[in-house]
């Protein structure tokens, strides 16, 4: 039989399967070694699972999915579980939490410490200069910036958090061996200094265009807040702004773009004036928040 950790991992890695797809095929047939072992035609049976999902069940490669995690783990990765004590607590928060999160770099911070800084991949110069001012502040100051790694205003707020010897983080829509975008490789590595990289996709991955949006949701949840500088129209910006306020996750945004006027007029908080009150804000917010959307708790997922 298939030990249960890489039996685990081979459902988590199957292309398609989710949280909401783990939930109906771990109950249906028991364990992740259940899962695996079934037969086509009892596969066929189930309902609300997708032929190619099927498919993709039959023909996962466990022995290369192996070597592969030998590979990864000689490259210094480091992964967690739904159910295992390292999987990001703050994860567990989410309706389409991920079953499977890899990381490189030291621990994982709490959230009480951890603030998102994200906006637009143009931003104007003024937003450059207060993204940096503002992430240096913090990071200075004991807290962990958080952001995407994507260029403009996310990789300004890393590079001033390791500037200032702060810690920070970094949510990838691509593997953590695959760094996107390519230039960003110098401040990926000082990242796992004091920091991270992370992401829910096999290491090797290629970035996708949805991935991108997707990882939005991660960012935030590992957040205490979520601070938008700019952000137009279309940003993707707002996507980690929706993202936060379905978790009940406060945002602040600047009024100085189209993107950031829609949300301080729906939901986003004014941001303070100076880095200083925006701190004293922070450090009385209530954690963890209330979702808008309450999640059910996944070690009933995986229990002897």
């Amino acid at each position: 039989m298939i030990a249960e950790r890489l039996a685990a991992t081979a459902l988590a890695l199957t292309e398609g399967v989710g949280w909401q797809t783990a939930v109906r095929l771990l109950a249906t047939f028991g364990s992740p070694q259940g899962v695996l072992a079934a037969k086509p035609e009892q596969l066929a049976l189930l309902r609300g699972v997708s032929a190619q999902v099927k498919r993709n069940l039959v023909q996962m490669d466990v022995a290369r999915l192996a070597d592969d995690l030998a590979h990864w783990r000689a490259e210094g990765v480091r992964y967690a579980l739904w159910y295992e004590a390292d999987y990001p607590l703050a994860f567990t928060r989410l309706e389409s939490r991920p079953l499977i999160v890899f990381w490189r770099g030291t621990a994982l911070p709490e959230p009480t410490r951890c603030v998102a800084i994200v906006g637009t991949r143009e931003p104007s110069a003024a937003t450059v200069r207060q993204t940096a001012e503002w992430s240096a502040y913090l990071a200075e100051r004991g807290w962990a910036v958080i952001s995407g790694l994507a260029r403009g205003v996310d990789i300004t707020a890393h590079r001033a958090a390791v500037q200032a010897r702060g810690y920070s983080g970094a949510v990838l829509g691509s593997g953590i061996l695959r760094v996107y975008p390519p230039e960003h490789a110098d401040i990926a590595a000082q990242l796992q200094r004091n920091g991270f990289l992370l992401s829910e996709y096999a290491p090797d991955q290629i970035v996708r265009p949805d991935w991108l949006v997707l990882r939005n949701r991660l960012i935030v949840a590992l957040c205490r807040a979520v601070l938008i500088v700019e952000a137009p129209a279309e940003s993707g910006a707002l996507h980690a702004a929706r993202y936060a306020h379905a978790q009940g996750i406060p945002v602040f945004a600047l009024p100085n773009s189209e993107g950031n006027l829609a949300i301080l007029s729906t939901y986003a908080q004014p941001l303070p004036e100076t880095p200083e009150a925006f701190l004293e804000v922070l450090q009385g917010l209530p954690y963890p928040p209330e979702p808008l959307r309450p999640s059910a708790q996944p070690r009933s997922l995986f229990e002897e």
